[in-house]
């Protein structure tokens, strides 16, 4: 299954979020590989297997168009893809292959542009790739969100066919730092609200899907430089 993340602009929270769903889907026994824009995957990711973390979590930089996504379907069960806010062939080739698509907003960040922007990305997506469902999940600060950020977003969200609104709202998941390669799921005890807000979105998107997990083929054949930069 694959997840993709994509936002209007530049922001941690997006990576964030990438980061602990895949440690959530790992811990469920899956062969799970984390996809960044960058060359040659997340930098974070190498920190983590580096220093031992449990689950080692795999990551490789966004392939060419076309086979890139072909070679991580038939290595690993699950991607988690965070596909940036840049425009490219290759982004553009993972969200037409992704089974869920989210979208992190604040509410008060929305303006009409970018909104566009998105919008178009996501029909575009939606032509070659009918069954994605696009969720939108609202981040706030931690007293939650205005009456009016509710309003921008839901607005947004009803201007793209077949999207959704995610009942987890996010408390400024970029806000805190847990240590390199470690994520909120690694420190529940100390941040139990955060963590939790974590696993009820990581529920909302993987819940539905079912299907058991087959055994990856290995990837010594497919090394990361065969995944190249955006």
């Amino acid at each position: 299954m694959i997840v993709a993340l994509i936002n209007q602009h530049r922001s941690e929270d997006r990576c964030v979020i990438a980061r602990n769903l895949a440690v959530l889907r790992a811990r469920s026994g899956r062969k799970v590989c984390l996809v960044t824009p960058a060359p040659h995957g997340s930098h974070w990711c190498f920190e983590r297997n580096s220093a031992g973390i449990a689950p080692r979590i795999e990551t490789r930089g966004a392939g060419k168009p076309g086979d890139g996504v072909e070679l991580l379907r038939r290595h690993f069960n699950d991607i988690v893809a965070d596909v940036g806010c840049r425009h490219t062939q290759a982004s553009q080739h993972m969200l037409a292959a992704a089974k869920r698509v989210l979208v992190p907003v604040h509410g008060g960040d929305l303006d009409l542009a970018s909104q566009y922007d998105l919008i178009e990305r996501m029909h575009a997506a939606h032509r070659s790739n009918p069954d994605m469902r696009v969720l939108f999940v609202m981040v706030t600060a931690v007293d939650g969100p205005a009456a009016t950020e509710r309003a921008a977003v839901r607005a947004c969200v009803a201007r793209l066919r077949g999207a959704g609104l995610a009942a987890t709202v996010l408390c400024a998941p970029a806000a805190l730092d847990y240590g390199a390669g470690r994520c909120v799921c690694d420190a529940e005890t100390c941040d139990p609200q955060a963590a939790r807000q974590m696993h009820d979105l990581y529920r909302e998107i993987y819940a539905p899907d079912t299907a058991p997990a087959t055994v990856p083929m290995p990837l010594a054949l497919f090394p990361p430089r065969a995944f190249v930069a955006l």
